[in-house]
Protein backbone atom coordinates (compact mmCIF):
# COMPACT_ATOMS: atom_id res chain seq x y z
CA UNK A 1 0.00 0.00 0.00
CA UNK A 2 2.85 2.67 0.80
CA UNK A 3 4.54 1.52 -2.35
CA UNK A 4 1.64 2.20 -4.47
CA UNK A 5 1.35 5.82 -2.25
CA UNK A 6 4.83 7.05 -3.49
CA UNK A 7 4.69 5.85 -6.98
CA UNK A 8 1.82 8.61 -7.51
CA UNK A 9 4.18 10.64 -6.51
CA UNK A 10 5.57 11.92 -9.38
CA UNK A 11 3.46 15.13 -9.35
CA UNK A 12 5.44 16.32 -6.66
CA UNK A 13 8.84 15.86 -8.73
CA UNK A 14 7.08 17.31 -11.87
CA UNK A 15 5.40 20.62 -9.70
CA UNK A 16 8.68 21.01 -7.64
CA UNK A 17 10.85 20.74 -11.05
CA UNK A 18 9.25 23.47 -12.29
CA UNK A 19 8.96 25.83 -9.77
CA UNK A 20 12.33 25.41 -9.27
CA UNK A 21 13.23 26.54 -12.95
CA UNK A 22 10.76 29.45 -12.99
CA UNK A 23 12.43 30.75 -9.56
CA UNK A 24 16.30 30.64 -10.98
CA UNK A 25 15.50 31.41 -14.85
CA UNK A 26 17.50 35.19 -15.19
CA UNK A 27 15.08 35.86 -17.74
CA UNK A 28 12.18 35.40 -16.48
CA UNK A 29 10.02 38.75 -14.28
CA UNK A 30 7.86 37.36 -11.67
CA UNK A 31 4.71 39.38 -12.44
CA UNK A 32 1.66 39.21 -10.37
CA UNK A 33 0.20 36.96 -12.52
CA UNK A 34 3.28 34.57 -12.65
CA UNK A 35 3.09 34.68 -8.57
CA UNK A 36 -0.66 33.46 -8.74
CA UNK A 37 0.71 30.30 -10.85
CA UNK A 38 3.34 29.78 -8.77
CA UNK A 39 1.12 29.95 -5.65
CA UNK A 40 -1.33 27.50 -7.25
CA UNK A 41 1.41 25.26 -7.91
CA UNK A 42 2.41 25.21 -4.47
CA UNK A 43 -1.44 24.51 -3.14
CA UNK A 44 -1.32 22.01 -5.79
CA UNK A 45 1.37 20.18 -4.34
CA UNK A 46 0.49 20.07 -0.73
CA UNK A 47 -3.49 19.29 -1.34
CA UNK A 48 -2.13 16.15 -4.08
CA UNK A 49 -0.27 14.92 -1.48
CA UNK A 50 -3.21 14.78 0.73
CA UNK A 51 -5.34 13.33 -1.70
CA UNK A 52 -3.46 10.59 -2.42
CA UNK A 53 -2.85 9.88 0.89
CA UNK A 54 -6.14 10.46 2.00
CA UNK A 55 -8.56 10.10 -0.83
CA UNK A 56 -10.59 12.83 -0.23
CA UNK A 57 -14.55 13.35 -1.32
CA UNK A 58 -15.38 15.15 -4.87
CA UNK A 59 -17.69 17.75 -2.10
CA UNK A 60 -13.16 18.41 -0.56
CA UNK A 61 -11.93 18.45 -4.04
CA UNK A 62 -14.23 20.92 -5.65
CA UNK A 63 -13.67 23.38 -3.07
CA UNK A 64 -10.04 23.33 -3.35
CA UNK A 65 -10.72 23.82 -6.64
CA UNK A 66 -12.78 26.91 -6.14
CA UNK A 67 -10.01 27.93 -3.78
CA UNK A 68 -7.40 28.05 -6.46
CA UNK A 69 -9.71 30.43 -8.88
CA UNK A 70 -10.22 32.91 -5.95
CA UNK A 71 -6.25 32.77 -5.71
CA UNK A 72 -5.82 33.55 -9.32
CA UNK A 73 -9.04 35.76 -9.24
CA UNK A 74 -6.56 37.70 -6.40
CA UNK A 75 -3.66 37.87 -8.33
CA UNK A 76 -5.26 39.32 -11.32
CA UNK A 77 -6.54 36.60 -13.63
CA UNK A 78 -9.56 37.87 -15.69
CA UNK A 79 -11.26 37.87 -19.15
CA UNK A 80 -12.42 40.98 -20.36
CA UNK A 81 -13.58 40.54 -24.08
CA UNK A 82 -13.89 37.25 -26.43
CA UNK A 83 -13.65 37.80 -30.38
CA UNK A 84 -15.90 35.64 -32.54
CA UNK A 85 -16.07 35.01 -35.69
CA UNK A 86 -16.03 38.53 -37.98
CA UNK A 87 -14.18 40.06 -34.76
CA UNK A 88 -17.25 40.67 -33.19
CA UNK A 89 -16.63 41.28 -29.41
CA UNK A 90 -18.13 39.74 -26.64
CA UNK A 91 -17.58 41.59 -23.38
CA UNK A 92 -17.55 40.11 -20.01
CA UNK A 93 -16.78 43.44 -17.90
CA UNK A 94 -20.01 44.85 -18.05
CA UNK A 95 -21.47 43.66 -14.50
CA UNK A 96 -18.62 45.14 -12.08
CA UNK A 97 -18.43 44.32 -8.29
CA UNK A 98 -15.43 45.82 -5.74
CA UNK A 99 -13.84 46.05 -8.85
CA UNK A 100 -13.83 42.76 -10.49
CA UNK A 101 -15.84 41.83 -13.19
CA UNK A 102 -18.88 38.84 -12.28
CA UNK A 103 -18.68 37.44 -15.78
CA UNK A 104 -15.39 37.26 -15.72
CA UNK A 105 -14.96 35.52 -12.05
CA UNK A 106 -17.74 33.11 -13.45
CA UNK A 107 -15.64 31.99 -16.68
CA UNK A 108 -12.09 31.42 -14.87
CA UNK A 109 -14.45 29.35 -12.31
CA UNK A 110 -15.98 26.97 -15.39
CA UNK A 111 -12.43 27.00 -17.40
CA UNK A 112 -10.44 26.03 -14.71
CA UNK A 113 -12.65 23.79 -13.13
CA UNK A 114 -13.02 21.86 -16.22
CA UNK A 115 -9.85 21.87 -17.52
CA UNK A 116 -8.32 20.45 -14.28
CA UNK A 117 -11.07 17.23 -13.78
CA UNK A 118 -11.23 16.64 -17.41
CA UNK A 119 -7.13 16.31 -17.42
CA UNK A 120 -7.74 14.66 -13.80
CA UNK A 121 -9.65 12.23 -15.19
CA UNK A 122 -7.65 11.54 -18.32
CA UNK A 123 -5.08 10.41 -16.27
CA UNK A 124 -6.18 6.75 -16.19
CA UNK A 125 -3.80 5.09 -18.67
CA UNK A 126 0.14 5.34 -18.58
CA UNK A 127 1.03 8.54 -20.65
CA UNK A 128 -2.48 9.47 -21.80
CA UNK A 129 -2.38 12.65 -19.58
CA UNK A 130 1.13 13.33 -20.77
CA UNK A 131 -0.05 12.97 -24.66
CA UNK A 132 -2.56 16.17 -24.17
CA UNK A 133 0.36 17.80 -21.69
CA UNK A 134 2.73 17.68 -24.58
CA UNK A 135 0.84 18.89 -27.61
CA UNK A 136 -1.16 21.65 -25.16
CA UNK A 137 1.83 23.19 -24.27
CA UNK A 138 3.32 22.97 -27.86
CA UNK A 139 0.21 25.10 -28.38
CA UNK A 140 1.15 27.81 -25.58
CA UNK A 141 4.32 27.86 -27.01
CA UNK A 142 3.27 28.34 -30.65
CA UNK A 143 1.48 30.88 -29.47
CA UNK A 144 3.60 33.19 -27.59
CA UNK A 145 5.30 33.78 -31.26
CA UNK A 146 1.84 35.22 -32.57
CA UNK A 147 2.25 38.61 -33.18
CA UNK A 148 -1.06 39.75 -31.58
CA UNK A 149 0.65 38.15 -28.60
CA UNK A 150 4.37 38.37 -28.09
CA UNK A 151 4.78 37.53 -24.84
CA UNK A 152 8.38 35.94 -24.19
CA UNK A 153 7.27 35.28 -20.77
CA UNK A 154 4.57 32.55 -21.95
CA UNK A 155 7.16 31.27 -24.38
CA UNK A 156 9.10 30.63 -21.08
CA UNK A 157 6.80 29.39 -19.19
CA UNK A 158 5.73 27.25 -22.12
CA UNK A 159 9.01 25.71 -22.38
CA UNK A 160 9.81 24.79 -19.39
CA UNK A 161 6.38 23.23 -18.62
CA UNK A 162 7.45 21.16 -21.69
CA UNK A 163 10.64 20.30 -19.92
CA UNK A 164 9.54 19.03 -17.08
CA UNK A 165 6.52 17.09 -19.13
CA UNK A 166 9.50 15.35 -21.23
CA UNK A 167 11.40 13.96 -18.60
CA UNK A 168 8.45 12.91 -16.67
CA UNK A 169 7.58 10.90 -19.26
CA UNK A 170 10.36 9.04 -19.79
CA UNK A 171 9.33 7.86 -16.13
CA UNK A 172 5.42 7.38 -16.72
CA UNK A 173 5.80 5.64 -20.46
CA UNK A 174 4.20 2.27 -20.19
CA UNK A 175 5.09 0.58 -18.07
CA UNK A 176 4.86 3.25 -15.49
CA UNK A 177 7.66 3.33 -13.08
CA UNK A 178 5.91 6.66 -11.61
CA UNK A 179 2.29 8.25 -11.79
CA UNK A 180 1.43 11.82 -11.70
CA UNK A 181 -1.04 11.34 -8.59
CA UNK A 182 -4.04 14.12 -7.85
CA UNK A 183 -0.74 16.81 -7.82
CA UNK A 184 0.55 16.52 -11.00
CA UNK A 185 -2.71 16.13 -12.68
CA UNK A 186 -3.93 19.42 -11.34
CA UNK A 187 -0.93 20.96 -11.87
CA UNK A 188 -0.77 19.95 -16.06
CA UNK A 189 -4.98 21.19 -16.11
CA UNK A 190 -3.60 24.27 -14.04
CA UNK A 191 -1.11 25.25 -15.93
CA UNK A 192 -2.46 24.57 -19.09
CA UNK A 193 -5.51 26.92 -18.14
CA UNK A 194 -3.57 29.73 -16.45
CA UNK A 195 -1.05 30.13 -19.48
CA UNK A 196 -4.08 30.30 -22.30
CA UNK A 197 -5.61 33.18 -19.86
CA UNK A 198 -2.32 34.88 -19.76
CA UNK A 199 -1.12 34.71 -23.53
CA UNK A 200 -4.01 37.06 -24.02
CA UNK A 201 -6.88 34.43 -23.50
CA UNK A 202 -5.98 32.69 -26.14
CA UNK A 203 -8.81 29.77 -25.11
CA UNK A 204 -9.58 28.64 -28.56
CA UNK A 205 -5.88 27.52 -29.86
CA UNK A 206 -5.80 25.56 -26.20
CA UNK A 207 -9.36 23.80 -27.00
CA UNK A 208 -7.90 22.28 -30.24
CA UNK A 209 -6.27 20.66 -28.05
CA UNK A 210 -8.38 20.41 -25.24
CA UNK A 211 -11.28 19.09 -27.02
CA UNK A 212 -10.75 15.30 -26.63
CA UNK A 213 -10.22 15.56 -22.74
CA UNK A 214 -13.48 18.09 -22.28
CA UNK A 215 -16.19 16.11 -24.71
CA UNK A 216 -15.07 12.78 -22.84
CA UNK A 217 -15.64 14.42 -19.76
CA UNK A 218 -18.77 16.28 -20.47
CA UNK A 219 -19.73 13.10 -22.18
CA UNK A 220 -19.14 10.41 -19.07
CA UNK A 221 -21.24 13.11 -16.88
CA UNK A 222 -24.07 12.91 -19.25
CA UNK A 223 -24.06 9.53 -19.14
CA UNK A 224 -23.85 9.10 -15.19
CA UNK A 225 -26.92 11.43 -14.78
CA UNK A 226 -28.67 9.61 -17.67
CA UNK A 227 -28.52 6.64 -15.81
CA UNK A 228 -29.28 8.07 -12.49
CA UNK A 229 -26.00 7.55 -11.06
CA UNK A 230 -23.57 10.11 -9.49
CA UNK A 231 -21.45 12.33 -11.96
CA UNK A 232 -19.07 11.60 -9.42
CA UNK A 233 -18.93 8.33 -9.31
CA UNK A 234 -15.62 6.62 -10.88
CA UNK A 235 -16.05 4.49 -13.51
CA UNK A 236 -14.41 3.02 -16.99
CA UNK A 237 -16.79 4.76 -19.08
CA UNK A 238 -13.91 7.32 -20.43
CA UNK A 239 -12.37 6.81 -24.25
CA UNK A 240 -8.89 5.77 -22.30
CA UNK A 241 -10.24 2.65 -20.92
CA UNK A 242 -12.55 1.78 -23.64
CA UNK A 243 -9.96 1.67 -26.57
CA UNK A 244 -7.63 -0.62 -23.45
CA UNK A 245 -10.56 -2.99 -22.91
CA UNK A 246 -10.91 -3.48 -27.05
CA UNK A 247 -7.41 -4.44 -26.94
CA UNK A 248 -5.43 -1.32 -27.30
CA UNK A 249 -1.89 -1.23 -25.33
CA UNK A 250 -1.06 1.93 -23.32
CA UNK A 251 1.57 2.77 -25.34
CA UNK A 252 -0.98 2.86 -28.65
CA UNK A 253 -3.43 5.28 -26.65
CA UNK A 254 -0.86 7.38 -26.00
CA UNK A 255 0.33 7.91 -29.61
CA UNK A 256 -3.04 8.02 -31.27
CA UNK A 257 -3.99 10.42 -28.93
CA UNK A 258 -0.44 12.90 -29.53
CA UNK A 259 -0.78 12.27 -33.24
CA UNK A 260 -4.16 13.31 -33.92
CA UNK A 261 -3.89 16.14 -31.41
CA UNK A 262 -0.38 17.43 -32.60
CA UNK A 263 -1.80 16.88 -36.26
CA UNK A 264 -4.56 18.67 -35.66
CA UNK A 265 -3.18 21.91 -33.77
CA UNK A 266 -0.51 21.71 -37.01
CA UNK A 267 -3.28 22.19 -39.49
CA UNK A 268 -4.79 25.06 -37.18
CA UNK A 269 -1.41 27.36 -36.74
CA UNK A 270 -1.35 27.12 -40.55
CA UNK A 271 -4.83 28.38 -41.43
CA UNK A 272 -5.19 32.43 -42.18
CA UNK A 273 -8.33 32.88 -41.04
CA UNK A 274 -10.08 32.95 -37.52
CA UNK A 275 -13.27 31.17 -39.68
CA UNK A 276 -11.14 28.55 -40.89
CA UNK A 277 -10.03 27.98 -37.29
CA UNK A 278 -13.23 27.83 -35.75
CA UNK A 279 -14.81 25.43 -38.64
CA UNK A 280 -11.28 23.27 -37.97
CA UNK A 281 -12.36 23.33 -34.21
CA UNK A 282 -16.01 22.37 -34.98
CA UNK A 283 -14.81 19.70 -38.00
CA UNK A 284 -12.44 18.19 -34.70
CA UNK A 285 -15.46 18.15 -32.40
CA UNK A 286 -18.10 15.88 -35.02
CA UNK A 287 -15.13 13.98 -35.59
CA UNK A 288 -14.11 13.44 -31.89
CA UNK A 289 -18.04 12.72 -30.93
CA UNK A 290 -18.32 10.04 -33.65
CA UNK A 291 -14.85 8.15 -32.26
CA UNK A 292 -16.93 8.46 -28.45
CA UNK A 293 -20.02 7.49 -29.72
CA UNK A 294 -18.44 4.53 -31.11
CA UNK A 295 -16.12 3.46 -28.24
CA UNK A 296 -18.22 4.66 -25.30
Amino acid sequence: MVGNRFKRWGGVILILSFLILVLFHRELEITRQLQGVFWGSVAILLFGLWDDWRNLSWKTQLLFQGFLVALLIFFGFQIDVFRGLNEVVFRLDGIMWQGVSVLSVVFVFFWVTSIINAVNWLDGVDSSMGAVALVGGLSILAVSFFPEVNQPAVGILASIFLGVMVAFLFFNFPPAKVEAGTSGSYFVGFILATLAIIAGSKIITLMIVLLLPLLDFGRVIFLRYKSGESIFKKDKRHLHYQLRDKGWQDWQIFLAYFVFLGGVLVIYLLLPTREMRFGLLLVEAVLLWIVLDFYV
